[in-house]
């Protein structure tokens, strides 16, 4: 087991330390490049469609529709789209009334068939050339169209992301989440964007080509996370995604860990799924750096992690196991032993072993690279040091939640979109 394990140690590391080096030389290379946007002139302003798919949402669609009439964009390129997948609570009447007074298109289904499918009723209703799609618990930035729209000014791109923040966080978890999306849905996303391989479009706000969509098929109605999947498919399709920094679209996140258990472990295992369905993408020189860097890079570091991760589990409670014994066979005599250690105890640095070192280093350059990241954005990690630690550590839970979704997706267990919580 030792040898499985120094050799997981060297694989893992030498994984880490490429990503990271990767990450810090597109940093430095365009880092002057960060928050220009392509310039569109307003005369030659396109239509949109924005649709919001809403399940229960009632406690925060009318802040979405509300930042949505409030964009700064002629309304008359502009067409706002409610799907109502089946609510049982308020979210019909909410609706209703935007409605009745002709600011929003109103599409109801009368039984839920889910996120994907009422996104496609949208884009099938959508009188534009460009759509985009907004979570019902998030709001934009008045500038997040006009910032957003000159990217498809390349006949290539198929999709824009933007950044996404936390609303109002309040607690530790929620401040956590916060460090995570800056880095992990601006920072990061805006570096691969740079490279050519971004895995996501996020569902909080996504802008897409709507013959782009019509050309793959649209979501896929059977995905868990459709906002991942029908980003395989774009890049399979040879088109770029685009990310814009200057712009973001703030959202909800769980405030609790019962609550973050149940988004990750969808989100999770709807990736691992994902990335089953398009295993094909893996090595595949025809997706440039997508392919050859980022799927095996980052979805094979997520595996070694995981199988380090139970193997540092194993080792360390057979080693508790083995000392307990040892101890056993002095009486547990713990102070004795105690003091024997004290009185003989001295410390070499030369004798400090490599796997320190090793296990240190990626620690350290996520936490460079996490400060870099943060400082790019313009955020004060001071406000939010606690987060930024917590979330530091924060690989320990992530490990475990990716552990627990390969056994879901392994042993074949439902996943639901949305389960009660």
């Amino acid at each position: 087991m030792n040898q499985i394990h120094i050799a997981l140690v060297y694989s893992l590391w030498g994984v880490i330390t490429f990503y990271f080096m990767v990450v810090f030389l597109t940093f430095i290379k365009n880092r002057q490049e960060f928050y220009k946007d392509p310039e569109i002139k307003r005369k030659e302003l396109p239509k949109v469609s924005i649709i919001i798919p809403a399940f229960n949402e009632e406690k925060g669609i009318k802040a979405t529709i509300d930042s949505l009439l409030n964009l700064d964009y002629p309304k008359e390129l502009l067409e706002i789209i409610v799907v109502n997948d089946g609510s049982k609570d308020r979210t019909d009447e909410i609706a209703r009334e935007y409605e009745k007074r002709g600011e929003i298109i109103y599409i109801e289904n009368e039984k839920n068939i889910g996120k994907a499918a009422s996104l496609n009723k949208g884009i099938e209703r959508a009188n534009s050339e460009f759509v985009a799609c907004i979570d019902a618990d998030t709001v934009v930035e008045r500038d997040a169209l006009k910032k957003t729209i000159g990217y498809f000014n390349d006949e290539k791109v198929g999709a824009v992301v933007v950044r996404v923040r936390v609303k109002n966080p309040k607690n530790l978890l929620e401040r956590i989440i916060e460090i995570e999306y800056n880095l992990g849905l601006g920072f990061y996303l805006k570096l691969l964007s740079f490279l050519n391989c971004l895995y996501l479009t996020p569902g909080q706000f996504s802008v897409y080509r709507k013959k782009v969509l019509t050309e793959i098929g649209g979501f896929d109605k059977d995905n868990i996370v459709e906002d991942t999947e029908i980003a395989y498919r774009i890049q399979k399709a040879n088109y770029k995604i685009a990310c814009c920094l200057s712009t973001f679209a703030s959202t909800t996140v769980p405030n609790n860990l019962r609550s973050l258990y149940y988004q990750r472990k969808r989100w999770y295992s709807g990736t691992i799924m994902t990335v089953s369905k398009h295993r094909d993408v893996f090595f595949n020189k025809q997706l440039g750096n997508f392919g050859m860097f980022f799927i095996p890079i980052n979805y094979g570091g997520i595996l070694l992690g995981a199988l380090l991760f139970l193997s540092t589990i194993y080792l360390t409670f057979s080693s508790v196991l083995t000392y307990i014994e040892n101890i056993s066979l002095i009486n547990f005599d713990v102070i004795s032993l105690l003091e024997n250690f004290l009185r003989h105890f001295s410390f070499d640095p030369l004798s400090i072993s490599i796997f320190y070192f090793l296990g240190t280093t990626p620690f350290i350059m996520n936490m460079i690279a996490g400060y870099l990241g943060l400082k790019s954005l313009g955020e004060k990690i001071r406000e939010n040091i606690r987060g930024f630690i917590a979330f530091l550590f924060f690989f320990i839970p992530y490990n475990i939640l990716w552990i627990i979704c390969f056994y879901f997706v392994v042993s074949k267990k439902k996943i639901k979109w949305r389960e009660s919580m």
